[in-house]
This record gives structure tokens, C-alpha cells and sequence, in this order.
């Protein structure tokens, strides 16, 4: 959609920087997040729905063992998939914005390429890591599902509301740009020069600056987001009954 929109652009006299290529290729990563956050949810809770965890338990009691094995597998396969449709989606754009590219100097920062072909595939199998520890910390698909869309989606609308509330509440809108799928939004720009990523550091509520993370930081955000998640899901599956 965004390819077809800035080819429009481009056929009326618009320039099309390099940037809005890489930009191009990774307009669906919200989308593809809460995708990726139910596809490791399910690796687990479907275990639960259908007791077949007590039989895989039964075959390696150490439950540590076994949740890490199925995060490496659920991480490796959600990164192999997305490499696949990024690099499809980089193809298809370039190919529909190619003769229309502006060759500016500085418009797309050095990291963009390897942000966008490899950076968002690792946050992905990351996305993925999460929702499993999710689904074990809620056991249920139900639950763990709704936990993915609440934290990806709803909470994060919810909070951008908060920079209408004035200067009391700037620490909203620092807090809500630390969460996963902001932070994510945040590194793939990878400090390219943007509407969204100048909007974003030009934000002031009521005279006050939110803290708005720069893109590495973001996805470092993003990581640890991932790893204490999918830690504290280990902790309740080691010191709880799975029936």
C-alpha cells in the first residue's frame, strides 16, 4: 500500500528517496508483529489445550530445557519467514519505485539496509520469544492472544492519548514510547530523516520533553521487553503444575 501510494507521489513530480524504499519494506512490521506474537503463543498454549504437554514433559521433565528449545525453534523459524517476506517486500518495492529514487546524499543512513533485512527479522523472532513467555505466563490461548493484541496494539493507543492530558503527564508518553511495538517503529527508522521520526523528536507536551529513545536504544528497549517476558514465563512454568 505504501509503495502504491508513494509511486503515485513519484508520477506527480514528487521526489522518492532512498529511504522511502527501505521505509517501504518494513510498513507492515506492525501488523506482522501481533502475527508473530500469536504464532508464539500458540507454540505453547496449544500444548496446554491439548494436555500434550504432560506427554512432552514426560519425555523431558527439565521444563527450562524444554521452554528454551521451543523459543530457539519458534525464534529461527519466525526469523527464516520474515528475512523471506522482507526481502520480497524490498524486492516488490524497488522494483515499483526504482526509476522513480532520488539519489540525495545522507537521506538514508548507513544502517537502514541492515536494519530493515536483518534488524527486523531478529526483532521478530524477539516478538515471537515474548509471546511465548506470555503464553506461559496466561496458559491459555485465549488469553495469551489477548495479552499480544492488548500489549502491541491497544495499550499504546490508549497511552498516546496522554500527551493531550499536559505537562503532569509527560511521563505517559515517555512510558508509552518504551513499549514493544513504538520501540520497534522506532528502530526500523533507524534515525532516517522522516515525518514520523521528526515529528517524534520535535513532540513537546505543554512545554515538556517525553523521552523519545534513539533507534538503537529503541531496539534494545524491544530485547529486554523479549527477555524478561519470556524470563518470568520460564519462572511459572518451572514452579507451577502444568495440569
Amino acid at each position: 500500500m505504501m509503495g502504491w501510494m508513494l509511486s503515485l507521489l513519484a508520477g506527480e513530480n514528487m521526489p522518492v528517496a532512498r529511504a522511502d524504499v527501505w521505509s517501504t519494506a518494513s510498513s507492515g512490521a506492525g501488523n506482522v508483529l501481533v502475527i508473530v506474537g500469536i504464532l508464539g503463543v500458540m507454540a505453547l498454549t496449544s500444548e496446554f489445550s491439548s494436555s500434550s504437554i504432560v506427554s512432552s514433559l514426560t519425555v523431558n521433565p527439565r521444563r527450562a530445557m524444554f521452554m528454551h528449545a521451543k523459543a530457539l525453534v519458534v525464534a529461527a523459524v519466525t526469523f527464516l519467514a520474515s528475512l523471506v517476506g522482507v526481502l520480497l517486500a524490498w524486492g516488490v518495492a524497488a522494483l515499483m519505485l526504482g526509476s522513480d529514487v532520488t539519489a540525495v546524499a545522507g537521506d538514508a543512513p548507513a544502517a537502514m539496509p541492515v536494519v530493515t533485512l536483518l534488524g527486523l527479522p531478529a526483532m521478530m523472532a524477539f516478538a515471537a520469544v515474548l509471546a511465548m513467555g506470555l503464553g506461559a505466563i496466561c496458559r491459555s490461548t485465549v488469553g495469551g492472544v489477548l495479552c499480544v493484541i492488548v500489549l502491541f496494539t491497544i495499550v499504546p493507543s490508549v497511552l498516546q492519548m496522554a500527551q493531550l492530558l499536559g505537562r503532569r503527564y509527560v511521563w505517559v508518553t515517555s512510558v508509552n514510547n518504551c513499549l514493544p511495538a513504538n520501540a520497534l517503529s522506532t528502530f526500523l527508522g533507524a534515525g532516517a530523516s522522516s515525518f514520523s521520526n521528526n515529528a517524534a523528536a520535535a513532540l513537546i507536551v505543554d512545554g515538556a520533553h517525553p523521552f523519545q529513545p534513539s533507534w538503537g536504544v529503541a531496539g534494545l528497549i524491544f530485547v529486554v521487553w523479549s527477555l524478561v517476558l519470556y524470563a518470568i514465563g520460564v519462572l511459572m512454568m518451572c514452579r507451577h503444575d502444568v495440569k
